[in-house]
């Protein structure tokens, strides 16, 4: 008992799925797929239906040139400069945290020396300048 293979319009509906689940995905569109929904071994299919691979491989090439073509475009003036915007924020909101990070420890610092300086009994010297004129 031979089995009957599809013809070329049901072959061709399964790949429009498989292209179509593949670009959906991310991922590279494989013959392989299109065999396995179709229950069809390899040899059988490339035996039976080249002229479909070849359209299967143009049709592969020409949606992975577009998908090229979209990638590498360069960003607009207008994308570089909101780009450059929020990136500028960003520095400062982060300049601003660390400069008041800066004044809180050095407000400590000159609290811990001030405790320091009384607890080993050191005069300071310009207070004493200051009470004699």
């Amino acid at each position: 008992m031979t089995r009957q293979v599809p013809n070329d319009d049901e072959v061709r509906a399964v790949m429009d799925t498989v292209l179509k689940e593949s670009e959906e995905a991310g991922r590279h569109p494989r013959i392989s797929a299109v065999e396995k929904r179709l229950v069809i071994p390899h040899a059988t299919f490339y035996r039976n239906y080249p002229h479909l691979i070849e359209e299967f491989k143009l049709r592969t090439a020409e949606s992975r040139k577009d998908r090229a073509v979209t990638v590498d475009l360069p960003p607009t003036p207008a994308e570089t400069i909101a780009r450059l915007r929020r990136e500028k924020e960003d520095a400062r909101r982060i300049i601003a945290v660390y400069a008041e990070r800066i004044r809180q420890l050095t407000l400590e610092n000159e609290q811990l020396r001030s405790q320091v300086q009384k607890l080993e009994g050191v005069t300071d010297l310009t207070r004493r300048r200051t009470n004699r004129t």
